[in-house]
């Protein structure tokens, strides 16, 4: 067996088990430890997925994961993905305070620490090695939320209790607080006060009946507030909370009836076993707040941290879309022409949220020399009861075609015959291009979901976590991805548009 044939073998397996194991054939295993016979002069003891990790990353001698004092890395078996550690040792990993800025947005998470370090009742060591860094940044952060000594974190707790076990001094306490207020005071969590009340029989106030004093708001999503501010001079609210009679929009622009939330992905896992549904984001959780948004006029937008991670451009596009702002081209003024994949490729990439799609037509609106626009076609996927699907339409950054859905449609159907089925996505679209366009609504399709993965960090799409392709043989989908250390978040589903 060749190298290429053995990896190849490795991949397949890796792909099906996530991990290797004995059942390989004996003859692949000798391979793979001989492939990797240059581990042994460096590491004493190495598992065969380490190994196998090494030939599927095409890892050599000279590529071997190093520390940052210029040593190899160490092996952990028990080390998220690879098994191999990030530093040498504990005398460097102690040493380094250096972390990614997510890593960092994570662990500046109060909720979150106080969940891993004082509910969970994790060490130290293990809330580091769970998101790949030191333990000092993570001394840091208990230090700087008062969570590093957990005896001392049982102790307030303890000491919260006997106040909360009295009814009569919690209702005292609640006439003019909020229950995160109380929370704060004592030195727990909003979680804890919550069970107290309903122990007593305690009815809790409506979420608006008071001003919210302490706003807790992300860096992030305070990094997406300022760039609206920066780009538009009306008003701007952040954090109302009347409009949905308690329920919080993170950002309203009301001349425009344009709100918009910044869902992250930690705070907007689903999280079942929570009891109020503000808490457990099931599946109709951002819906719920898009359907009330539009009977009062107003369109809701949804955007991911991880979007506003890796795609801030495209969202800051579609906002300056939504608000108006784009320099307008008319279609009548642009030319239509065919565009060849890897060109159409580059531009949904760098323009479209979903990114590239599997089309195969692509139209493009061409002004000066440059393609302003683009509009994609595939065999309809999933309702069959049409011959095409539209998968994209997708417009240059900065700018606004009038009429350039229209024009492209009318090229793709003087040139193919068929019917046509599209998609909106409700998180930030109602359709209106397709109303206009002559399309009919066929269909409102319930809300989906992602995976998220451990440090919340990003999503995966659904359809990698499939039942064979994550070995869920004795359990479900969702039970076995939560066991791999992914959490689940839900969209707001889409609606589907016929064009006969």
């Amino acid at each position: 067996m060749f190298k290429l044939d053995l990896k190849e073998a490795v991949d397949t397996h890796w792909e099906r088990n996530k991990f290797i194991s004995l059942s390989l054939k004996r003859d692949t295993v000798k391979l793979i430890q001989n492939f990797t016979s240059f581990l042994d002069e460096i590491y004493p003891k190495i598992t065969l997925r380490t190994r196998a990790y090494v030939i599927k990353n095409d890892i050599t001698l000279k590529t071997l994961p190093k520390c940052k004092c210029g040593k190899y890395a160490a092996i952990d078996t028990t080390y998220p993905e690879n098994g191999f550690r990030v530093y040498c040792g504990p005398e460097c990993s102690r040493s380094d305070k250096t972390i990614d800025k997510n890593i960092a947005s994570l662990l500046d998470n109060y909720e979150f620490l106080y969940e891993e370090k004082i509910t969970k009742q994790k060490s130290i060591e293990q809330i580091a090695k769970e998101n790949n860094i030191s333990t000092s940044p993570i001394v840091k952060y208990l230090k700087k939320h008062n969570l590093y000594q957990l005896n001392d974190a049982r102790r307030r707790n303890n000491k919260a209790n006997k106040i909360l076990e009295n009814k009569e001094s919690l209702i005292s306490l609640y006439e003019n607080n909020t229950m995160q207020g109380i929370a704060e005071t004592l030195g727990t969590t909003k979680s804890t006060v919550s069970r107290w009340f309903e122990s007593h029989n305690i009815e809790a106030k409506a979420s608006n009946s008071y001003e919210r004093k302490i706003k807790k708001v992300s860096n992030e999503e305070n990094e997406l507030f300022n760039y609206i501010q920066s780009i538009y001079n009306e008003e701007l609210i952040q954090s109302n909370r009347s409009i949905l009679n308690g329920k919080e929009l993170d950002i309203y622009i009301p001349d425009k009836n344009i709100a918009i939330e910044y869902n992250g992905l930690y705070s907007h896992h689903y999280k079942p076993w929570e009891d109020k549904p503000s808490l457990r984001k099931d599946i109709n959780y951002h819906l719920t707040k898009t359907l009330e948004c539009e009977k009062q006029g107003i369109q809701l937008l949804h955007f991911y941290s991880d979007e506003w991670y890796f795609k801030q451009s495209i969202i800051e596009n579609i906002i300056k879309s939504k608000l108006g702002l784009n320099n307008k081209i008319y279609a009548r003024k642009c030319n239509v022409v065919s565009i060849d994949t890897q060109y159409k490729n580059h531009f949904l990439n760098e323009y479209h949220m979903q990114g590239e799609d599997k089309s195969s037509i692509k139209l493009g609106l061409e002004y000066n020399s440059d393609v302003m626009a683009i509009m994609t076609f595939a065999k309809s996927r999933f309702n069959k009861g049409y011959n095409w699907e539209l998968t994209r339409f997708c417009v240059k950054g900065g700018i606004s075609v009038v009429g350039g859905f229209s024009k492209l449609l009318k090229a793709f159907r003087e040139s193919y015959s068929g019917s046509v089925v599209s998609y909106a996505d409700r998180r930030y679209s109602n359709g209106n291009v397709y109303n206009t366009n002559g399309f009919e609504l066929i269909g409102i399709n319930k809300p989906s979901y992602y995976y998220v993965d451990r440090n919340f960090l990003r999503r995966f799409n659904r359809m990698k976590f499939q039942k064979k392709y994550i070995g869920a043989y004795d359990c479900t989908e969702y039970e076995k991805a939560r066991e791999l250390g992914y959490e689940k978040i839900f969209d707001c589903g889409t609606l589907a548009f016929g064009l006969q």
